[in-house]
């Protein structure tokens, strides 16, 4: 009699469990977003954080340790010198920020991932170059300066000498502050906003100088989207020369801006293909590059190219200076 009452008990027990099961107290299973790890922006993905985990401690007039995050040159170095990704990650060394609690994951593999594509800190496996190119991310130091001095840092312009305008646009402290660049926002940019005006009068460069073509305009865009940072890259390969990959970059970067126009400087244009091969073959290209005895150095406002960008140009004329 008393296991029958056991029994009967057990059977009921089940039953509450399967009616309870049936009638809506099933655990659905819990769905984890996914770590966009793609579309990363510093206004939409990193500034947003910073302005909610840090910006209370990191800014005003005296802020924590002076260092004032809303101060872009000041976050430019941290990510530059790797404070940022450290405090972060809350790695050896480095003091765990924000104090008190740590960043959730994926927002710390996002800000890492910015980074990478901003500044490439991160070196590859195995060695190798420490500072390799990203074909998504835009250079201050390779394209965008060498740019700048080109089109804008000319005589009578701002060129450090005359300030036309009290714009100075030498190098990244005077394009940030002069050029007023906003940092992931090109539309409030001074920069950005003067070279793609439509009315010839109001654009820069002004005419007779050309404007800057579209890619170019571009890449100050996604410059200034990507963080507007002070960052470089080593993108020299001397294995593949071509003329339409590794020469007319070079000039198109670093040259072309006075070198075109109603009155290129010096009254030497070079605008396309058969100009080029003009100056390579009577020997005034390698010349000036290479700041040689008897020409004038250029670029004419900027630091000398790199070795391995002269390396290139000569691979090319040695070549026969083909139009590949």
């Amino acid at each position: 009699m008393m296991k029958n009452k056991l029994l009967i008990s057990m059977v009921g027990f089940l039953l509450i469990i399967v009616s309870i099961t049936e009638y809506g107290c099933k655990h659905e299973p819990v769905l984890i977003p996914a770590c966009d790890l793609e579309n990363i922006t510093f206004t939409a993905t990193v500034e947003p954080v910073l302005k909610t985990n840090c910006y209370g401690c990191h800014s005003s007039i005296t802020p924590n340790g002076g260092i004032d995050l809303t101060d872009f040159n000041v976050l430019a170095e941290l990510v530059v010198n790797g404070k940022l990704s450290g405090v972060i990650n809350r790695e050896k060394g480095f003091s765990p920020m924000p104090p008190g609690f740590a960043l959730d994951s994926c927002t710390v593999k996002q800000i890492d991932r910015w980074i990478a594509d901003t500044v490439n800190t991160i070196e590859p496996p195995g060695g190798g170059n420490d500072h390799p190119c990203d074909p998504d991310t835009a250079y201050f130091q390779n394209q965008i300066l060498p740019l700048l001095i080109s089109n804008c840092a000319t005589a009578d312009c701002h060129d450090g000498s005359s300030e036309d305008n009290d714009v100075v646009l030498v190098d990244y402290a005077s394009v940030i502050q002069t050029g007023k660049v906003k940092p992931g926002d090109p539309y409030e940019s001074k920069l950005y906003k003067v070279i793609v005006k439509d009315e010839p009068d109001d654009r820069m460069p002004p005419p007779p100088a050309n404007a800057l073509n579209i890619e170019q305009t571009e890449m100050v865009k996604k410059w200034i989207l990507q963080g507007a940072l002070d960052n470089f890259c080593e993108d020299c390969d001397t294995t593949n020369v071509t003329f339409s990959s590794s020469v007319w970059p070079i000039l198109e970067t670093n040259c072309v801006g006075c070198h075109s126009g109603v009155t290129p400087a010096g009254d030497i244009p070079i605008t396309n293909y058969n100009e080029v091969v003009t100056i390579a073959n009577n020997g005034k290209l390698l010349g000036v590059i290479g700041h040689e005895t008897g020409f004038s150095p250029m670029p004419k406002n900027g630091a000398k190219l790199a070795d391995c960008k002269i390396k290139e140009i000569e691979i090319w004329i040695a070549d026969g200076t083909p139009n590949n």
